[in-house]
């Protein structure tokens, strides 16, 4: 069996090695790939992080593991691709001053098939200091994404286990397929959606949904509330 560690990192060396060929012909150099937790970051890019004297300097693409479940995968493809671009603009171009999003970074999402916005949205500015993006409908990113997801390559992922989501480390397997079914869907998570989902709760269980609903629980009888 292929070990936890081993599987987990795989799964995102493969997404980098796949974008790197389809959507920068192969240009850009290995990094080393982590995960790090960071307060409302997706994740980001950071050069000559590392260094050992077989490779010298070596960048570094972080991931934020607290986001992954909270938006669907094609997302964190996105992330990924946006720090790429990243990786791109420290090595072959010229980036401004710290975390800000010039014109060049920009013009190279594009070409990639990822329009940069600081809102996330159309008509957002393609510049600036904190920025998001959305995929371009049939473009290169989003073609390619599509043949990334038809070859299953999520199946391995592995989902943090939040301590609002279950009571017990045990995920609950219809809870676990309501995740597992929101995290892998590709069509129509091209856009952001800003609290798409809300929690609500009897006491004893939890459930995942749009804002409005009226539910009950079986089990205690009992109204759920947000």
């Amino acid at each position: 069996m292929t070990k936890p560690t081993t599987k987990f990192y795989s799964l995102f060396q493969h997404i980098f090695d796949f974008y790197n060929a389809t959507l920068f012909n192969g240009q850009l150099n290995d990094c080393i790939i982590v995960i790090s937790r960071k307060n409302n970051v997706f994740g980001h890019y950071a050069p000559k992080r590392w260094f050992s004297t077989q490779d010298h300097e070596t960048d570094e693409l972080a991931i934020n593991p607290s986001m992954i479940c909270k938006h669907p995968l094609k997302e964190l493809c996105q992330t990924i691709v946006h720090e790429m671009c990243h990786g791109w603009q420290f090595n072959f171009g010229k980036p401004s001053r710290r975390t800000y999003h010039n014109k060049e970074w920009a013009d190279k999402m594009e070409s990639v098939g990822l329009m940069p916005s600081n809102t996330g949205l159309p008509g957002g500015k393609r510049v600036g200091q904190k920025m998001a993006d959305y995929s371009i409908e049939d473009g290169p990113f989003d073609r390619s994404t599509k043949e990334l997801f038809n070859g299953n390559v999520f199946e391995g992922l592995f989902l943090e286990i939040y301590p609002d989501m279950v009571e017990e480390i045990n995920l609950d397997e219809d809870l676990f397929d309501q995740i597992k079914d929101m995290t892998l869907s590709y069509e129509g998570a091209g856009k952001p959606k800003k609290n798409s989902t809300i929690k609500y709760s009897c006491g004893c269980s939890n459930v995942w949904g749009k804002a409005g609903l009226e539910i009950s629980c079986l089990k205690c009888n009992t109204k759920m509330k947000p």
